[in-house]
């Protein structure tokens, strides 16, 4: 190899025979290894994702496991579970939509009706998802009123994680409509839409002492607010829905 100091051919090692100064093998190396591992990472890229799939997957899996066995646990959720938070909201939005579009498959039937899958299962999913997303937002609100020391991804955490018994309440409501108890199903839906709606919140912001607003105060504006966007959200899509009701008959009858 040539010496990078006095130019002359000298036997591989660490110094030169000639001069004595010292090789710089190391760093030759290095730089012939730096695209290698690039090419390396970048392969692995694919692999990457799938393991994070993995790994939120298998989180959420305890993250719902433990909330079934112990409710009460959801106090301990925190930022790091913001991801099971978000699959629990989006969860809980298709069953609702999934509940929807049988309802109207039902009264489709009867009434030799035919309403779009993206009405009736699509949209429900995406609406019912944002207004959750929504009241996690309000419910952080409520917490800075009163000065709690939580963040977003914390109430995002924690509203996900008390949802969890009224998505369980919401599907055992789903079987008793399909086994024909429309009675009790509806009563236990509507119990889980309201639990899911006001008595998460609450829960989230009756776990620490308020050092603000009181939180009577704050619960009573957090309820009228929410009411009130929920009431929204529902209008316009049953005012869509309708819509799509009135273009079906009257495309059909004429």
């Amino acid at each position: 190899m040539k010496c990078p100091s006095c130019g002359e051919q000298t036997a591989e090692g660490k110094f030169c025979t000639n001069c004595g100064a010292e090789l710089r093998q190391e760093e030759q190396y290095e730089s012939v290894a730096e695209p290698i591992t690039s090419a390396s990472s970048a392969d692995q890229n694919p692999n990457e994702t799938v393991e994070k799939l993995k790994t939120t997957g298998s989180n959420f899996g305890h993250f719902f496991v433990t909330l079934v066995k112990s409710p009460s646990e959801a106090k301990k959720a925190n930022g790091s579970d913001m991801s099971s938070g978000i699959i629990t909201f989006a969860l809980f939005s298709l069953l609702i939509a999934l509940s929807y579009h049988l309802i109207l498959s039902t009264i489709q039937m009867g009434f030799f009706m035919q309403i779009s899958f993206l009405d009736s299962f699509i949209l429900p999913f995406i609406i019912f998802t944002i207004l959750y997303l929504l009241i996690a937002g309000l419910t952080f609100a409520g917490a800075k009123l009163s000065v709690q020391a939580v963040t977003f991804p914390d109430v995002i955490a924690k509203y996900g994680a008390y949802l969890v018994p009224f998505l369980l309440l919401f599907t055992s409501g789903i079987l008793f409509w399909l086994i024909g108890l429309s009675a009790l199903a509806g009563l236990i839906l509507f119990i889980s839409i309201l639990g899911s709606l006001l008595i998460a919140p609450t829960f989230i912001l009756m776990e620490q002492e308020p050092i603000g607003f009181d939180r009577i105060y704050v619960l009573i504006g957090l309820y009228i607010i929410i009411l009130l966007v929920s009431g929204l959200f529902i209008q316009s899509f049953m005012d869509s829905m309708l819509g799509s009701f009135m273009n079906t008959m009257f495309n059909s009858g004429f």
